[in-house]
């Protein structure tokens, strides 16, 4: 069977992977984004599939638009494609192109956390288990019927990023047991019309911490959202990303807000603990370790975030 996988995103490369090792199975093709324009120079950049793809020598798409996209998957003559982390909704009349159709590896219990975040909205909201579906695509957002289920389960360590590592190589092997129902005309099953919730992309503005909080809601929150896009909160004037924090066992008693110098470690109040700061990056400026930060700052007491 000739695949085309559309992604926009690492978690892509170990169904990749399997494909390339395969015997019974081809890939087609890999589909992406176009290249962005990052940093102050604003230079154009593939995104780290795409980079990935081109280390390797394998041919990648980055369609601008449904035009290019619908031209692509037709001329590719591909009998499955597989999205995982595209970004895009397909157009109904693209899902029928394919012989077998399009297939979708969602990174939750479907119906549970439809969307694009899927993994940061478990992770915020404290949950302890998640899990994997491969489900066949309609023209809803993640509605479609359903051909397997796989349970995660996430421990109070897990960053976003180190739990879409793991899943991405559990989806590349249960999209291949989907894979399997296919060729055997298994008919999916429609997803449950209860418990449907949905996960939303999250802004910049989503990851400035509220210290008023309990220390596990704000440390869920790092959790699910240090790495994309970040957490943040102010000093007076200056932008503070958080890139690394850990709940303190300290017996100091601080305020919500309150920021603590104690020996070169910041500590911050929340509402029923406290918060240590251990990385941080201050805007204008380079990643440093909290002492380094501290060592630097003219004033070292009085001091809160917010």
């Amino acid at each position: 069977m000739k695949i085309i996988i559309a992604s926009s995103s690492r978690v892509a490369i170990p169904i990749i992977l399997e494909l390339e090792g395969s015997t019974k199975h081809q890939l087609s093709a890999v589909i992406t984004n176009p290249d962005k324009a990052t940093g102050r120079g604003q230079l154009l950049e593939p995104n780290e599939l795409a980079a990935w793809c081109q280390e390797k020598k394998l041919k990648v798409f980055k369609p601008e638009n449904t035009k290019e996209l619908s031209q692509m998957v037709s001329d590719g003559g591909a009998d499955l494609a597989i999205t995982i982390a595209y970004g895009h909704l397909i157009p109904e009349e693209l899902l029928q192109v394919t012989k077998y159709g399009w297939l979708n590896v969602h990174f939750s219990l479907l119906p549970k956390w439809r969307g694009a975040a899927p993994v940061q909205h478990s992770i915020l909201h404290g949950e302890k288990l998640t899990g994997i579906t491969i489900f066949k695509l309609d023209r809803g957002m993640d509605s479609g019927p359903i051909y397997l289920k796989e349970s995660v389960n996430i421990s109070d360590s897990d960053s976003t990023d180190s739990l879409l590592e793991l899943m991405s190589v559990i989806g590349a092997k249960l999209a291949f047991d989907a894979i399997k129902l296919v060729e055997q005309g298994v008919v999916p099953t429609p997803q449950e019309l209860v418990g449907v919730t949905f996960a939303p992309k999250f802004s910049k503005e989503d990851g400035k911490l509220n210290w008023n909080l309990e220390v596990g809601t704000l440390f869920n929150r790092y959790r699910a959202l240090s790495q994309n896009p970040g957490v943040w909160s102010n000093l007076g004037q200056t932008r503070i990303k958080i890139d690394a924090m850990r709940i303190s066992y300290t017996s100091h008693v601080i305020k919500p807000g309150e920021l603590l110098i104690h020996q070169e470690k910041m500590l911050v109040g929340a509402k029923n603990g406290v918060i240590e700061i251990e990385r941080l990056t201050p805007a204008g400026r380079n990643q440093m370790s909290a002492a380094e930060f501290v060592r630097g700052l003219p004033q070292k007491s009085g001091l809160t975030l917010g």
